[in-house]
């Protein structure tokens, strides 16, 4: 009795990673996919991010695939208010936010730990909007609702306009945040710890800019810069001679600390204030190195003011974390 052995969860920085998978349709075929479900599991990663748009609409299909024989072993989050309005509907109406969600549990096969309103509505009312968040709680199609690409106010007034209403708040966000894009700190980050709002960051690695392979003059055939679907939006995002100039005193950080610069950018955010990193991949083997590396904790103090140095001139021109 009180003496039975348990399992060893994953250590504290691999407890904090979400698998996200938009690449999956897109870049990385299914049997990749699949490759790259089985290595996270395997390390000890517990949830997988899609949302209904990921790949044209083909992504949560082919993860619903993937998963069909680990359901109960890994939770699944999706997102909904990124596909078109229907007539004169926005993609935030009541109805529109039912229909999204039953649709994402049918693709997926199981009910979601999160259903994230993926970015504003403007022309829905929010009270709307949460009364069809309400709705798809109280029908089991979602543990809890969060919000991505929201700014802090518009967190304040949803949570403002849950509590007058007597609707459920969100509590969680997905928000863009990496060592290139660090708006998330001038109000949102210190908002979301100051009320306990889990805060899941994504493009870690500034779609694979942070990989240092690029240069300002190329041009890529491949990947997240090349052949994806995104592709001109993550180029209108990263691609400029600032960004640039800072990645390269960025390598010789990573150099002078002895390690490379995805390990670098990783690790930064393990000592940063967010809840949760959304890691991605193209291959199972970029997904266990990057694993590793976030395994290594954070980076000493003084490589973190080198970064601080480095990236502070990017900080007003940075990619907008709100949409």
């Amino acid at each position: 009795m009180g003496n039975e052995a348990t399992e060893p969860g994953p250590p504290a920085e691999l407890a904090r990673l979400v698998l996200g998978t938009m690449s999956f349709g897109d870049t990385v075929p299914e049997s990749i996919a699949r490759a790259i479900v089985e290595a996270g599991l395997a390390a000890g990663i517990t949830e997988v991010d899609t949302a209904n748009t990921y790949a044209g609409g083909t992504g949560e299909p082919m993860l619903g695939r993937v998963l069909a024989e680990k359901l109960g072993k890994v939770a699944v989050s999706s997102k909904v208010g990124m596909q078109p309005s229907d007539g004169d509907r926005g993609p935030l109406a009541r109805e529109a936010i039912i229909a999204s969600a039953e649709a994402s549990v049918q693709r997926l096969g199981a009910s979601l730990d999160t259903l994230y309103l993926h970015q504003p509505d403007r022309s829905t009312p929010l009270e709307e909007t949460l009364t069809g968040v309400a709705e798809v709680l109280d029908r089991g199609l979602a543990a809890r609702f969060g919000l991505s690409n929201y700014s802090a106010w518009e967190m304040v007034e949803i949570q403002a306009i849950s509590q007058r209403l007597g609707l459920p708040a969100p509590r969680r966000a997905q928000q863009l945040y990496n060592l290139l894009a660090r708006r998330l700190e001038l109000e949102f980050l210190p908002y979301a710890v100051d009320r306990e709002i889990e805060t899941v960051v994504y493009n870690p690695l500034a779609g694979g800019l942070l990989t240092g392979r690029y240069r300002l003059e190329d041009e890529p055939e491949r990947g997240r810069f090349g052949d994806s679907a995104l592709a001109a939006m993550y180029r209108g995002r990263y691609w400029n001679r600032a960004q640039f100039t800072a990645l390269g005193e960025l390598q010789e950080i990573a150099a002078q600390a002895g390690m490379p610069l995805v390990e670098l950018a990783l690790r930064w955010l393990v000592d940063s204030p967010v809840s949760a990193i959304l890691l991605g991949a193209s291959t199972p083997e970029q997904l266990s190195a990057n694993i590793e590396a976030v395994g290594r904790g954070g980076l000493d103090p003084d490589v973190r003011a080198a970064i601080d140095t480095a990236t502070a001139p990017l900080l007003a021109g940075a990619p907008h974390y709100a949409r």
